[in-house]
């Protein structure tokens, strides 16, 4: 479940509309923290042209679908929480809950954690926004991925 802290509003058809923009914005949020990378062209991506991003839009780089949304997803607002100094006692829904998908870049970090543990690798370590399946493969760190880079191995930022 995720909490907003959104007050008291006009009428419950405009908390329902509440409800979706939460929903909206964490979802984007998850594309930011996990999904969508920027592509650059420099010496690492010659196909191309140097200076010029590639990944403009939802055709060239990955966006959250229906398949990327929590199949328990639920969004609800504080009732009985006035807001007196706002207008209708009403709060901003549309950017805050874009930084509650932070929280699942924290929880990836947290499984990459708990499987390093598991081979011996107790370290800090980097992980880079996005979180990208790439990324996540590399930090994990086994008997495969030993095979490829090293445990301090970092995959390089396109930006």
């Amino acid at each position: 479940m995720i909490p907003s802290l959104v007050y008291s509003l006009l009428n419950s058809s405009v908390n329902f509309d509440c409800l979706f923009q939460i929903e909206g914005a964490f979802i984007q949020g998850l594309g930011w923290a996990a999904m969508e990378e920027l592509k650059w062209g420099d010496d690492n991506h010659k196909w191309i042209r140097p200076g010029h991003l590639f990944t403009r839009g939802p055709c060239s780089y990955k966006i959250p679908s229906v398949n990327d949304i929590p199949l328990n997803f639920k969004v609800s607002l504080l009732k009985g929480v006035p807001n007196p100094k706002a207008i209708h006692s009403s709060k901003a829904v549309g950017e805050p809950p874009f930084f509650l998908a932070s929280s699942v870049l924290f929880a990836i970090k947290d499984a990459i954690t708990a499987a390093r543990a598991e081979e011996g690798h107790l370290d800090w370590f980097p992980l880079d926004n996005p979180a990208t399946p790439e990324r996540i493969r590399m930090a994990c760190v086994d008997s495969i991925t030993k095979k490829f880079a090293s445990v301090y191995y970092r995959p390089k930022l396109s930006v």
